[in-house]
Order: structure tokens, then sequence, then C-alpha cells
């Protein structure tokens, strides 16, 4: 197995594109050839050799062995689309990442030990995201004239999450272990989304499928949400199940335990739900 190391040497004060570095493409280069790939900086490249100091350590045969793995060292902010369309191996940021981690991620393994920007996990499609902090606005979300956002993976955030968690989520699973903003789980299609903290006003606005957990009871429920529904105790013992997998504070949830659930937006389709373990 490989793993490449990059240490940021020096920010560069400016944003750059950082999709291209996937785990398995740098795996394949040299790393003479490594240092001088151009990232993108607007109109302009920049070799990866003057942005971080590259270094590769190889364990064990290459028959049979995981996909490759990519470290990233630093405060990385300004390092924009961190695993952006990943499909394989795994990628760690020891630090922050910039916009857009993991958009349009299809699988392998994204793990933010720091706080990530805006859009984390935007149309998501598989794998799995990790941000040990916080995350910004529209994290799981559709890009700005798109009809859909997430629709398969796991997205894990430990500390707080922004505006517009999931607004046009389709199907996956997110976790958060902090608050969300305003307009949570908002014109949810499917999908769940797990909020341990406090959630914005305006959550399940336009909901039409698609579960929302909350840990704790809000100060006020939507207008647009009504109490009741019989039935769902075997999708609550499955997805407590799923849950228990998850380091956060849903993987304790017990799965006799019935929440309170609310049905709605009754606005649209109706057929969404909030429930409440509290």
């Amino acid at each position: 197995m490989s793993t490449t190391t990059l240490r940021v040497k020096t920010p560069p004060g400016f944003e750059i594109d950082g999709s291209p570095l996937a785990p398995d493409a740098l795996a394949a280069m040299p790393l003479a050839t490594l240092e001088r790939f151009g990232l993108r900086a607007g109109g302009n490249t920049v070799a990866i050799g003057d942005l971080f100091d590259v270094s590769r350590s190889e364990t064990g045969s290459n028959a049979g062995d995981p996909a490759p793995t990519l470290v990233i060292e630093g405060q990385c902010e300004w390092l924009l689309r961190i695993g952006a369309g990943m499909e394989r191996g795994t990628l760690r940021v020891l630090g922050t990442a910039g916009d857009y981690a993991g958009a349009q991620m299809r699988g392998g393994t994204l793990e933010i030990e720091g706080d990530a920007g805006h859009f984390a996990a935007c149309e998501m499609r598989g794998g799995r995201l990790s941000i040990a902090g916080n995350c910004g606005d529209f994290a799981a979300a559709a890009r700005a004239g798109e009809m859909e956002g997430m629709t398969g993976g796991t997205l894990a955030i430990g500390g707080n999450a922004g505006e517009r968690l999931a607004d046009r989520m389709r199907r996956g699973l997110v976790t958060v272990g902090g608050n969300a903003g305003a307009f949570a789980a908002s014109r949810l299609v499917a999908g769940t989304i797990c909020v341990a903290g406090q959630v914005g006003e305006h959550y399940g606005y336009g909901m039409r499928r698609g579960t929302l957990v909350l840990a704790h009871a809000p100060a006020a429920l939507p207008a647009t949400f009504v109490a009741g529904g019989r039935g769902f105790d075997v999708f609550w013992a499955l997805l407590v199940k799923s849950l228990s997998r998850e380091a956060s504070p849903f993987s304790r949830l017990a799965p006799d335990k019935l929440p309170r659930r609310y049905a709605g937006d009754v606005a649209v389709d109706g057929r969404g739900e909030i429930l409440i373990v509290a």
C-alpha cells in the first residue's frame, strides 16, 4: 500500500483547486512528476512542489493491498474541492479544508480533522466524508441551479453545520454532533439527517419525504407538521442499528424506545417526518 504525504510549505494567499489530489491518481505518479504537476489557481497553475513538501512510503506488497492513501498536512482553507469526485482510496486532511470538500464524491473515504468550508459533500454520490470540526453552509446540498443534493454515501460532522444543511438531499445519511443552522433539511426529497444539537429556524421547510432525527426537542415545531404516525418500529430498529456504527450521540439509541413522530411538510407532499428522541 502506498501513502503519499503533502505538507504545506507556506499558504499561497489565494485559492487553488485541489480536486486533482486524488489518492489513486497521485500514487501512480513518480515523486518527481508529482512535484511538477500543476494545480489550477484562477487562470494560472501552481506546481504541487511549490506548495507542499512531498514524500511517500510503501508498506506491504502490491498484490491485494488496500487502495492508496493521501495525507495532506496543514491548514488548507485556501484549497478548494478537496476530494471532489473521489472514487476510491483514503484522503486525510490533518488540518482545515476549503469549500466544496467531497463535492460529487463517489467512493472512498475523506477525513478532515479540522473545519471545512461551504458546500461540503454537495451532490455527494457515495463514500464517506468525516469532518471533525464545523462546516459551512449548504453541506450535502445542491449547488445553485441544480435539482439534487446528496444522493448517496455518509457525511459525519463532529461540530456544527451552517445553514441549508442537506437542501434538496435525495438519499444518504448525514449526522451532526453539534447544531445546524436555519433551513436544515429544507426541500428534502429523501434520506436521513440526524442533528444532536439545536436546529435553526425554518427546519424541514418544503420537506417532501425523508427523515430528520433530532436529539433535542426544538423550541417550536413548524406549523406545517402534524403529530402522529404508527408502524415505523421496524424502520426505527433498522435506523438505530445503522447509527450504532457511527461515532456520534446517535450511536447509543434504543431500538425499543420509539421517538415522537411528526409528519410533513403538509404544504407539499407531506410524507417527510421529524423524529424527536429527547
